[in-house]
């Protein structure tokens, strides 16, 4: 986010590894006025899961860990 204010006209592609595969951070990066690229390592074989449900208001307990599989990549690619 920083470098996007030194550079607020300028087209930037971030190359990271797979620890950077971080929902938030990709959804907060193309909120921006002039979003910002980034490229990741993700395997084919990832599990990857939905994402955890909204807190509701006043909600006790730790939120489930662990939502429904998804397809892997993989699989995606392959589903005509």
């Amino acid at each position: 986010m920083q470098v996007r204010c030194w550079l607020p006209q300028r087209s930037i592609v971030l190359v990271a590894d797979s620890s950077f595969v971080v929902i938030e951070l990709l959804a907060r990066m193309q909120r921006l006025d002039n979003p910002l690229g980034m490229m990741t390592r993700l395997w084919l074989d990832a599990a990857l899961y939905e994402p955890a449900p909204e807190r509701k208001p006043g909600q006790k307990g730790q939120p489930r860990q662990q939502r429904a599989r998804l397809p892997t990549l993989e699989q995606v690619l392959q589903d005509k």
